[in-house]
């Protein structure tokens, strides 16, 4: 079975969130119709059925609309630290998404300044993240035979300088390449980190 991308993954759960306000609206285009073509008895019993599902079932449209924005939002951010780490070019090993037990990895960097797992987050992060972020990257170090892999969060609306909290590194996107490439942690051959985790 081929494995799905996160940008796909997206798209469903976008589709799937807004589902039912898509079914809001094609009643109401479908009652419209019905009225103009002189069903109306009919095209107002499709009207008061619209209308009380979406009064019974408000919070829970809104709600889904909600999640909608958050995914899209993600997928934006995660596509900004993307388009970022091109700029390492050749000299790093850089691949995107990588599927996980309970989830993914927005993004490992290995090359001559070391391993790097980086969880994209928009404006801030949940101390959960942290603890998840550790432990995917003592995973990816497993996979990667051993070599040391650095935690970080990448906030793509952080504008302050990278610190460290409770092992995790926490980079604003505009930092990110700049810090990358001044970190000496031990090298991971960029050949050798393809060959293990796969193509880009």
């Amino acid at each position: 079975m081929r494995e799905r991308s996160f940008d796909s993954v997206v798209r469903r759960k976008v589709l799937i969130a807004v589902a039912p306000l898509g079914g809001l609206v094609l009643a109401s285009i479908v009652a419209v119709s019905l009225s103009r073509n002189g069903y109306a008895s009919l095209a107002a019993a499709i009207s008061l059925g619209a209308s009380w599902v979406a009064f019974v079932f408000r919070h829970e449209v809104f709600e889904r609309g909600d999640r909608a924005g958050h995914y899209v939002t993600g997928l934006r951010s995660e596509r900004a630290t993307r388009e970022e780490l091109t700029r390492l070019g050749s000299r790093c090993f850089v691949k995107n998404d990588i599927r996980v037990w309970n989830g993914n990895i927005d993004h490992v960097v290995c090359g001559p300044s070391g391993a790097f797992l980086i969880d994209t987050k928009t404006n801030r992060y949940r101390f959960p993240d942290l603890a998840i972020a550790r432990r995917r990257a003592k995973w990816l170090s497993d996979k990667l035979e051993g070599h040391w892999v650095t935690p970080v969060i990448c906030l793509v609306n952080g504008k302050r300088a990278p610190f460290e909290h409770q092992r995790v590194w926490v980079v604003g996107v505009d930092e990110l390449v700049e810090w990358l490439e001044a970190r000496r942690e031990r090298p991971v051959d960029p050949v050798f980190a393809r060959r293990v985790l796969g193509e880009r």
